[in-house]
């Protein structure tokens, strides 16, 4: 049976059968992947502890049929401090999440890789709160081909420095003032600056903007709105969804 290795950040858990699980995984070579550990819910089981949600593992595996099989898993790297957090335990629930929804399947995905392992680490040296949550969301939507229009209005194309805008999530990004509807919010110059800046940089670099994490508590909603207009229901930090 074919065999191959390779590095995977756990997003996802299922149990199979009875003392199986299904781990689903994100790799920068293969993208998304859904594998079998055998045996891995046993008492006795010497890789249960190697394959944590969020943790990154250096994979061995087998393929099969369906679903290939986990042969051996080492972990490498875990967001610790995750676990003595609610709030950011929380994010990295809905990162996941979005990241499930969003990478595809066994297609090389390295910037999302990345991005989710750049959020994790953050996370556990202590990143909280709706900032973090809208750098995470505008950069995957920028890395997955969905960025909204944050330069010149989706509408008629004016692109004014300083004329003012409105947010239009339906629409796809900012429309000027003669263009705006009932359904868009008004985007103040430094929110649009700010979600540009998101959009393109490293948590490290946008968190130490003055003002950024006020600015992101009052927008975050509106980035919400644009994944349920274009990529289905946002997801919000809890843990309502199992992954």
């Amino acid at each position: 049976m074919p065999s191959y290795q390779t590095t995977g950040l756990v997003i996802g858990r299922t149990n199979f059968g009875e003392a199986d699980r299904i781990i689903r995984l994100l790799t920068p070579q293969y993208g998304k992947l859904s594998a079998v550990a055998r045996g891995v819910r046993k008492i006795k089981s010497r890789t249960a502890g190697h394959l944590e949600l969020f943790g990154e593992v250096v994979l061995q595996l087998a393929t099969g049929r369906q679903l290939d099989t986990i042969t051996s898993a080492r972990l490498v790297w875990y967001p610790h401090a995750l676990t003595d957090d609610y709030g950011r335990l929380a994010l990295a629930y809905a990162f996941g999440a979005l990241i499930d929804r969003i990478a595809q399947e066994h297609q090389a995905q390295p910037e999302l890789y990345e991005h989710l392992r750049e959020a994790l680490a953050a996370l556990s040296d202590g990143a909280a709160g709706p900032l973090i949550e809208l750098w995470f969301k505008l950069r995957l939507l920028q890395l997955a081909g969905y960025r909204p229009e944050l330069q010149r209005c989706v509408a008629c194309g004016q692109d004014n420095p300083d004329a003012s805008y409105a947010f239009d999530a339906a629409r796809g990004g900012i429309v000027c003032t003669a263009c705006a509807s009932a359904g868009s919010h008004a985007m103040p110059t430094n929110t649009i600056k700010l979600w540009r800046l998101l959009s393109d940089y490293p948590y490290t670099t946008v968190s130490q903007i003055t003002g950024a994490a006020t600015l992101a508590a009052s927008s975050l909603p509106w980035c919400d709105e644009f994944y349920e207009h274009h990529l289905g229901k946002a997801i919000r930090p809890g843990f309502g969804t199992i992954i």
